[in-house]
């Protein structure tokens, strides 16, 4: 057979990644900058880990695509690494082993696995970009490029990092005389996350602002901002006002929430055995927090960052990457327990577990443990 035809073939296999679209020299931005080429491809399960890439007769170089993260698409980039856009289903790298010529043809290659790609590139024009038509043709189109200021959005975090992105930090339910309640939030991730919609999944009207909390930063959250303000006196904290439900000195629930969707939550109380000291602040860890594995490589892996009861074919899978013996547990947001489940021998194959619809509208955790093995994997549920 013709190696182009197997090739063009081989790239039509769902797991298989092709070659989208390049932009080689935009107009808008220094020279050497800006610049990038899209990979794509359909399944989100792939039996790969890394893309090789090699333009003309230049030395190639690999991509590594991590086989957990349930990406579909790659951009490879000239600029700052702010730059990258972070949305769910996309990974985005800095394009630094090659340059795209911007005054010559060129010819790019593509392996991964079994599957191969060839881009044939035609000399490129200002500002506009090259894709492939129907016929199988390169083209110098003009037309929207890959957006690069897409927005961060609370799915899109979840799936770049596995875990839920905003939580509780620190809760005062009783603090001193004439101050405010108030508790504070936390980002635990380096990508500004936007405030607007956060309430305590009660007030009628949650936060409306523009505002963005920092990556790795904190804020507060109280029913009196400037009373609250007025005791700290300092403008260096950020202090955002709703109006928060009075809490319960002796024993109460708070909870945090984006748009209705109910992120984290902590409680304190003899319930719990957590009594908490009147007047003081409590810092609080989340209901419950993933542990992260010592391991370089990771055991678990699952086949969704987002499921919709609605959708009645939507099912978790989890694949455990190790013939070692392990417990499995499905946890809820608040560390209920769901499943336990003990697994052996699951190497290669997908485990279903249709247990994932007994958790509650938001975050919810698979955890797996063995012998030097503790790992965790955040999903979220919608309704």
């Amino acid at each position: 057979m013709n190696p182009f035809i197997m090739g063009a073939a081989l790239a039509l296999l769902p797991e298989c990644p092709y070659f989208y679209e390049f932009f080689p020299d935009p107009v808008d931005v220094p020279d050497n900058e800006g610049e990038f080429l899209s990979i794509k491809w359909e399944s989100s399960v792939v039996p790969w880990d890394s893309i090789y890439l090699q333009m003309d007769d230049n030395k190639g170089f690999a991509v590594y695509v991590p086989p957990d993260s349930f990406f579909t698409e790659l951009i490879l980039h000239k600029g700052a690494p702010e730059a990258c856009p972070v949305k769910s289903g996309l990974l985005c790298q800095p394009l630094t082993s090659a340059s795209l010529p911007n005054s010559r043809a060129s010819v790019w290659n593509l392996s991964a696995g079994i599957c191969r790609d060839t881009a044939y590139l035609p000399v490129p024009k200002a500002g506009m970009v090259v894709r492939r038509v129907e016929s199988g043709e390169w083209r110098v189109e003009s037309g929207n490029t890959v957006n690069l200021d897409s927005a961060i959005t609370l799915d899109s975090l979840i799936s770049f990092y596995g875990e839920i992105p905003i939580y509780i930090s620190e809760v005062a339910p009783c603090p001193e005389e004439g101050i405010p309640e108030w508790f504070e939030i936390t980002n635990r991730t380096v990508f500004a996350f936007p405030l607007n919609g956060i309430s305590d999944c009660e007030a009628k009207k949650p936060l409306k602002t523009t505002d963005s909390i920092r990556g790795k930063s904190s804020v507060l959250i109280t029913k009196d901002s400037t009373d609250l303000r007025a005791f700290l006196q300092t403008a260096e904290i950020p202090i955002y006002q709703i109006s928060i439900s009075a809490l319960k000195n002796t024993g109460d629930t708070l909870r945090l929430c984006s748009d209705g969707l109910k992120l984290d939550s902590v409680m304190w109380g003899k319930a719990v055995n957590k009594p908490i000291k009147c007047p003081s602040t409590e810092a609080i860890s989340p209901g419950f927090t993933p542990r992260v594995s010592g391991n370089q490589t990771k055991v678990l892996q699952i086949s969704e960052r987002v499921l919709e009861r609605s959708k009645k074919n939507a099912m978790l899978r989890v694949r455990i990457n190790s013939q070692e013996k392990f417990e499995l547990r499905l946890i809820d947001r608040g560390g209920t327990g769901i499943l336990r489940k003990a697994i052996d021998s699951q190497t290669g194959s997908w485990l279903e577990i249709p247990e994932w619809r007994r958790c509650q509208n938001g975050p919810c955790f698979i955890h797996l443990q063995g012998e030097e093995v503790d790992e965790t994997a955040a999903f979220i549920v919608r309704p």
